[in-house]
């Protein structure tokens, strides 16, 4: 019973943590999968978009939080302004700070898992877009043939029929997106017990990909590759409506009116770095201090 509240509170953390990371994912999913604004590109990219999109929201928030537990002045700065105000047991869970730090490193694992794997199939449909051989075939390609030269209204951001895999190469995205999961990969795997205790070496250089794996982060998104319809092209063209006559889009009827204007779009604005910039200035100034501290002297009296 002792031992069950002893570790209360962290259990209660945790749990905290993993709901919040529930209710994130889930919310995002329902925003991309249901909002008009992405109607046309979920005709283009099916599922994979709200699965993209959900696991690149985790992502954010997880990558928010996985310096905080690794800057050791900021976690003993929070035990000693605990000591009046919290009970031991509470305050005993900021020396679980590494074991968090873990927790939240199998988390991004799993996201990234989740969103690379979206993201192969996104570029795949972006690619086939233009020759689907689906249902929505006549519309797909008129959303792929959108916006030549015009970069309000294209939705493709391949402009022509490639291959998926040299597509990925021509964009920031694609190649960030890259040395992100490299620098991923090799910060786990050399972070595995056995490598830790027998190479320690390996594992305290290869985790220093962390400040590649932050620069990508931080650039991902700043091309705005997946784009929506614009919230002022959706009150003048419903694509629930407007979807089914793509090749009456900018005509007027009978009556001299035009009922699916051209839409418009825009590329969704990169977030990571609005989550990440405050934990990072954090560690710099962590960092900043214990350079400080180890060029002082230290007097060894016994």
């Amino acid at each position: 019973m002792a031992r069950v509240l002893n570790d209360l509170p962290r259990w209660i953390t945790v749990s905290v943590w993993i709901i919040a990371n529930i209710i994130y994912f889930t919310v995002t999913y329902f925003r991309f999968d249901q909002s008009d604004e992405y109607y046309y590109t979920r005709k283009i990219l099916g599922p994979a978009l709200a699965w993209a999109r959900a696991s690149a929201a985790a992502l954010n928030l997880n990558c928010m939080l996985i310096l905080l537990p690794v800057c050791r002045n900021l976690v003993s700065f929070l035990r000693g302004s605990f000591q009046k105000c919290c009970n031991r047991n509470i305050r005993r869970q900021l020396d679980k700070h590494i074991t968090f730090h873990r927790y939240i490193a199998y988390m991004i694992c799993l996201m990234t898992v989740i969103h690379v794997g979206a993201h192969v199939f996104n570029v795949e449909r972006y690619a086939e877009a233009y020759d689907s051989p689906t249902p929505d075939r006549e519309l797909l390609r008129v959303l792929s043939g959108l916006g030549s030269g015009n970069s309000s209204i294209f939705l493709n951001p391949i402009r022509e029929p490639t291959d998926p895999i040299l597509a990925t190469l021509r964009f920031l995205a694609g190649v960030s997106g890259i040395v992100i999961t490299l620098s991923l990969i090799i910060m786990v795997s050399a972070a595995t017990e056995l490598i830790r205790r027998s190479y320690f070496e390996v594992f305290w250089f290869t985790h220093h990909l962390f400040v590649l794996f932050f620069i990508g982060l931080v650039v991902h998104g700043f091309e705005g590759i997946v784009r929506r319809q614009t919230p002022a092209s959706v009150m003048q063209h419903n694509p629930l409506n407007c979807s089914a006559n793509p090749s009456n889009w900018g005509k007027r009827d009978s009556s001299g009116q035009m009922r699916c204007p051209i839409p418009e779009f825009e590329g969704i604005s990169a977030k990571a770095w609005m989550w990440t910039i405050g934990p990072m200035v954090i560690y710099i100034i962590e960092r900043i201090v214990r350079f400080v501290r180890s060029q002082q002297r230290v007097v060894i009296t016994k």
